[in-house]
């Protein structure tokens, strides 16, 4: 919880800071200013809450649509190298929780997402209507440097994705 409220913090004065220097060209740029909170403060659809919601900035609890629903897992119940693994069980709830961000982005009509857990950040995009997905490579907690792309950096771009008004919403 505690690295799940450092993430949050940073991110949204990442993305305001962002946004307040791009502010003279948002309009040309077709981008829409968003910060990111816990899932129940974006719209909530039929009860069901992603963990993370970006969304419009200064829009009303529960109004603007989550342009980019991210879920949280801690590592000793799901990973991204479980993918590959031999043990169905493991394989079975790499697969569920695909299918439980595939649900949230399409309830919010969202094509980029993310799961987020203790060790890595694992960003996810809805390729169509289909439910077709395409996993990118992690990135671990543990990277940084130059030219390393680290979890805030890759949240912050998934934000940046989600902000753009002609690019994150997959109908």
């Amino acid at each position: 919880m505690i690295r799940h409220t450092y993430v949050q913090s940073r991110l949204r004065r990442a993305l305001r800071s962002g946004f307040q220097h791009l502010a003279p060209q948002l309009a040309n740029l077709h981008l829409t200013p968003i910060t990111v909170d816990i899932g129940d403060a974006a719209q909530i659809i039929n009860n069901f809450r992603p963990d993370i919601a970006f969304f419009r900035a200064g829009s009303t609890l529960n109004s603007s649509p989550n342009r980019c629903p991210g879920d949280l897992k801690v590592s000793w119940k799901w990973g991204s190298d479980w993918a590959a693994v031999e043990s169905q069980i493991d394989r079975t709830e790499y697969l569920q929780v695909l299918s439980q961000v595939n649900f949230y982005m399409k309830q919010h009509n969202a094509r980029y997402s993310f799961a987020l857990t203790d060790t890595e950040l694992v960003p996810i995009k809805r390729l169509d209507a289909n439910g077709n997905l395409l996993v990118a490579r992690a990135i671990p907690w543990e990277a940084g440097g130059p030219g390393r792309l680290t979890i805030l950096l890759g949240l912050w771009y998934l934000g940046m994705l989600g902000a753009a008004d002609d690019d994150w919403q997959l109908l």
